[in-house]
C-alpha cells in the first residue's frame, strides 16, 4: 500500500503546473465571487477537491499506459490493496487540498478583514468530503473496467443518467408524490450532527460496496 500511495503521489509531483492553476483559478473565483463570502468560499472550496480528486483517474490511466499492468501487477500485493489504494488517494487528494484552500480563505477573510460564516464553511467541507466520497465510488469501478477512454463515456452515461433520477425526483416533489416537508422534519428532529452522522455512514457505506465492486473487476481482468 505505502509503495502504490508513493508512486502516485510521485506522478503527482509531476502535475504541480496543473495544481497551481486549479489554486490560482479558485483564489480568482474566491475574490471576485458574487453571493457573499461564505457562499463563494463554499463553492471555491468544493471546486478545488473535486478537481483534485479528478487526478486518481489520471493514476488508473498512467498504469494502464503501455501495458504496465502487466509489470505492476507481479509486484507483490493484492489487487484488492491496489483497489482501496485508489479510493484512499482520491480522497486524500481531495479532502487535503480542500483544508489548503479553506486555509487561503480564513487569510483572506482576515487580511480583507471580512466575516464569514465558518460554521457554514465546515458544514460545506464535511458535506463536500461526503459527495467526493460518492463521486469516488462511482467513478473509480467505471475506469477500472472500461480503461481511460471508455471509462470517461461509460461515466457520462452514469451521470446523465443520475440528471434524469434527480429531475424524476424533482417532478415528483412537485407533484406531491413525495412528501418533502416530512423530510425536513426528519432532518430539523436528527440535528446537524445526526444529519452529518446519517451522510457519513452513506458516503461509506458506498465506499466500501465501490471498493468491493472493484476488487470483483481486477481480478477478473487478465495483464
Amino acid at each position: 500500500m505505502k509503495g502504490l500511495l508513493t508512486k502516485d503521489f510521485k506522478l503527482l509531483m509531476g502535475q504541480k503546473n496543473f495544481f497551481a492553476a486549479v489554486f490560482v483559478v479558485a483564489i480568482f473565483l474566491l475574490i471576485s465571487g458574487t453571493g457573499g463570502a461564505a457562499a463563494s468560499a463554499s463553492y471555491v472550496v468544493c471546486y478545488v477537491g473535486f478537481v483534485s480528486s479528478f487526478f486518481v483517474l489520471s493514476t488508473i490511466g498512467y498504469d494502464e499506459y503501455d501495458n504496465g499492468n502487466a509489470y505492476l501487477f507481479t509486484l507483490p500485493f493484492r489487487r484488492s490493496t491496489y483497489a482501496v489504494e485508489k479510493y484512499i488517494f482520491g480522497l486524500s487528494m481531495g479532502i487535503l487540498t480542500m483544508f489548503i484552500m479553506l486555509v487561503i480563505e480564513g487569510a483572506y477573510f482576515r487580511v480583507q478583514d471580512i466575516s464569514a460564516d465558518w460554521t457554514m464553511l465546515l458544514v460545506t467541507f464535511g458535506s463536500g468530503a461526503a459527495c467526493l466520497a460518492g463521486f469516488l465510488a462511482l467513478m473509480i469501478p467505471f475506469q477500472l473496467k472500461f480503461g481511460a477512454e471508455k471509462g470517461r463515456i461509460a461515466l457520462i452515461a452514469v451521470f446523465m443518467a443520475v440528471f434524469v433520477v434527480v429531475y424524476g425526483l424533482a417532478k415528483a416533489l412537485d407533484a406531491n408524490i413525495m412528501n418533502l416537508n416530512r423530510l425536513i422534519e426528519t432532518g430539523q428532529k436528527l440535528g446537524t450532527a445526526g444529519v452529518a452522522a446519517v451522510i457519513a455512514l452513506i458516503a461509506v457505506a458506498a465506499l466500501v460496496v465501490s471498493a468491493g465492486i472493484s476488487t470483483r473487476i481486477l481480478s477478473k481482468k487478465e495483464f
